[in-house]
């Protein structure tokens, strides 16, 4: 991502509303732009392509001779922005970027860390360009981690879509596949087949793999018992989340928390005391 956006220049963030309309640019000079377009759409002219950008869709702009924004006029527009100056591409980087769709959705990821952006201002104190910085970094790599997920899933059928998320949405209950192929209307061993060819794995596979992994993240992160973590996320004894835990991370439950840096919450820790400060 360095190598796209130039760091030593640095980030600008910047925010716009358009009651009925609007034009920026055009720009001869080299930028990068990612635009989020949150409310009303944004036809970008970037060189020799146009990209029409909806609402709640964003995308990243680089161009070499000249770039044009153009903001609807039908109904109010609100649009940001986090801009820099053009890196050296390497061949290994302009191929992959060739992959990258032209825009995604904008994430919860995506906003917040604009929105940080844009609240920093144009200050130009030492700490605070630095902060802008990081910020611009992190919302890039953030850009383009997204838009490869993006294209990955872009190929994955609707129907699986919408099992997968059921699934990761629902894996504390007592799933099963037929209830998830009639939410999706299709037949059991079809939702299967389909899952496993774009998936990798059988939708039942999938759900102990969701139930592991979010069980793991309770022992590193919560003061449940080992007992409590396992009915919450869906097993149906103690024992059986042991056994996973194992299979998928090679250590037990008490082992994980023992090599992995596990320390109780201070609310629930043993011989805790009272600091006012």
């Amino acid at each position: 991502m360095q190598t796209i956006v130039d760091p030593e220049h640095g980030f600008t963030f910047g925010e716009a509303m358009y009651s009925a309309g609007g034009v920026y640019g055009p720009l001869r000079n080299r930028y990068v732009t990612l635009l989020l377009v949150h409310e009303g759409t944004a036809k970008v002219t970037c060189d020799d392509e146009v990209t029409l950008v909806e609402s709640g869709e964003c995308g990243v702009f680089r161009n070499e001779r000249y770039v044009l924004f153009e903001y609807g006029d039908s109904k109010r527009g609100r649009v940001s922005w986090c801009e820099g100056y053009p890196g050296i591409l390497t061949d290994t980087i302009a191929l992959r970027l060739r992959d990258v769709p032209a825009k995604i959705p904008i994430s919860d990821r995506l906003e917040a860390l604009q929105r940080l952006g844009v609240e920093l201002g144009s200050g130009s104190a030492a700490n605070l360009n630095m902060l802008r910085n990081a910020l611009g970094q992190s919302l890039y790599a953030a850009y383009f981690h997204e838009a490869q997920i993006s294209e990955r899933d872009r190929h994955i059928p609707r129907p699986v879509h919408r099992a997968r998320n059921y699934i990761e949405e629902n894996s504390e209950k007592d799933v099963t596949i037929d209830a998830v192929a009639e939410l999706v209307a299709r037949t059991p061993q079809h939702l299967i087949s389909s899952f496993r060819k774009h998936i990798g794995m059988t939708p039942a596979r999938y759900l102990w793999q969701v139930r592991a992994k979010r069980g793991h993240h309770l022992l590193l992160h919560s003061g449940l018992t080992v007992a409590e973590i396992a009915y919450q996320c869906g097993y149906k004894n103690p024992y059986h989340f042991s056994r996973q835990i194992k299979q998928h991370f090679g250590m037990s439950p008490t082992e994980v928390r023992t090599n992995m840096g596990y320390h109780k919450p201070s609310e629930v820790a043993e011989d805790t005391i009272d600091i006012a400060y």
